[in-house]
């Protein structure tokens, strides 16, 4: 039990750090640990970092495993997991290029997030939200979550989640304000050198 918990949160964690073919073989590895609950945290973490991992390479695989994690939340009834669940999903079918889908997802991910009050989840979704709606050609939408994650990361102490909201503001501000964009890009860096990419 304790190896299946360590492995599908290390393939989680290399997915943060932009390394998917090892999360993808560590999730894969996770997922062979036999359990009787399809719920089974690691078992979720797996299913997830896979379909995150796989979303350009293999997109029907993909959206197997995510459909499949989704499907597993609901069942369970942990509102936390089907909001990230639907996150994730979102991400993927932002990788495969199908925004529309995405934005869904990450709306319906949020419109749980509020129900639930619990900044502390949110945290971890404003920048992939955020990035999928600069993606879909909504950066006005795409600065206001970043913005609102630049806010809240600090108060919660997720550095990598601040760093994360300064390299989104500056992707939307690239093309209009490349001078404000280099000042986030550079204050990302600062508080937290070296950070990977993120979902």
């Amino acid at each position: 039990m304790g190896t299946a918990h360590a492995t599908a949160y290390e393939a989680w964690a290399l997915l943060q750090l932009g390394h998917r073919d090892e999360a993808a073989r560590l999730a894969r590895t996770a997922l062979e640990i036999p359990h009787a609950d399809g719920a089974w945290p690691p078992a979720l973490t797996a299913l997830i970092t896979l379909g995150v991992a796989l979303a350009r390479e293999d997109p029907d695989e993909a959206l197997g495993h995510l459909h499949r994690a989704l499907a597993l939340a609901r069942e369970d009834g942990h509102r936390h997991n089907e909001a990230w669940c639907l996150n994730c999903l979102g991400v993927a079918l932002r990788r495969m290029g199908r925004h529309d889908e995405a934005l869904a997802c990450h709306e319906q991910a949020f419109a749980l997030l509020e129900e639930l009050f619990e900044d502390h989840w949110k945290i971890h979704f404003l920048s992939a939200y955020g990035e999928t709606c600069r993606l879909a050609g909504r950066p006005e939408q795409a600065l206001r979550l970043h913005r609102e994650a630049l806010e809240l990361a600090p108060k919660l102490g997720y550095r990598h989640a601040e760093s994360l909201a300064h390299e989104g503001i500056a992707a939307v501000l690239d093309a209009t304000d490349p001078e404000v964009a280099a000042e986030h890009r550079a204050a990302g860096r600062a508080v937290l050198p070296e950070v990977g990419s993120g979902v």
